[in-house]
């Protein structure tokens, strides 16, 4: 009777590479840590024997993730920061963005949109609009000026500009503007971040004035709640100083 050899890649293919999975617990320990640390102070954080991690270092820093100090402390290696690059340079936005601004409007009733600033202007990168008639009517690819509408001011703030906003938006993570580009219009921003917390640009909601006013408060935490979501799809985070983005 023949046996039927057993293939080994035949098994569950999420199963990880123990080695593997232990070199990247050391690497996630050197990022998380202020600065260099000591082989006791990774084995403390990491849980593993100190002849694991200089036996996983050799590699590591082989290959450029980990570097040695003078003194012997451990650090994270520039192969990394080749990586980190990469990632920014293939980073899809439209994947994660047109998602998150289905749900918003499906949510929300009102037109969801993404901008991105352009030299001194804001391009809407992507757009789903509101499935009402009366709405704010805004197409991709359409260009506004930086200095008006919520989505400028939380470009303005993202990229160092001025804006009398930037107190909100740093302690609240958004911002509403009423009327200030089209006198008809109103709408909410929020910015949001990807590697290295760097600005990606501003996620909005906008309506009708008179509709969207009254429920502004409640627009706030829901696009915020968006924004965060994003940032951390990104790979970046949205920190800000107020609990209550509706308490100012």
């Amino acid at each position: 009777m023949q046996v039927e050899e057993k293939n080994p890649e035949a098994a569950d293919d999420r199963i990880g590479v123990d080695a593997v999975e232990r070199a990247m617990t050391i690497l996630n320990a050197l990022g998380d840590a202020p600065g260099a640390l000591s082989l006791k102070e990774v084995a403390l954080k990491t849980g593993l024997t100190k002849p694991t991690i200089l036996r996983l270092s050799v590699s590591l820093e082989r290959f450029g993730y980990l570097r040695r100090g003078a003194d012997g402390s451990y650090g994270l290696g520039p192969a990394l920061w080749l990586l980190g690059s990469a990632y920014r340079r293939n980073l899809e936005l439209e994947p994660i963005l047109r998602p998150a601004l289905q749900a918003l409007v499906s949510l929300t009733q009102e037109s969801a949109s993404f901008w991105i600033v352009r030299g001194s202007e804001r391009i809407c990168l992507f757009r789903v609009n509101s499935p009402r008639s009366a709405r704010s009517h805004v197409e991709e690819g359409e260009i506004s000026p930086v200095e008006k509408g919520s989505p400028g001011h939380v470009i303005a703030f993202g990229t160092g500009r001025a804006t009398p906003h930037a107190a909100a938006i740093a302690a609240e993570g958004v911002v509403a503007t009423f009327g200030e580009r089209d006198p008809d219009v109103a709408s909410v921003s929020s910015p949001v971040y990807g590697p290295n917390d760097e600005f990606v640009g501003a996620l909005t909601l906008a309506g009708i004035l008179n509709r969207f006013e009254p429920q502004a408060s409640e627009f706030k935490v829901v696009l915020r709640q968006a924004a965060v979501s994003v940032s951390r799809q990104l790979g970046g985070t949205l920190r800000w100083t107020s609990v209550d983005p509706v308490a100012r």
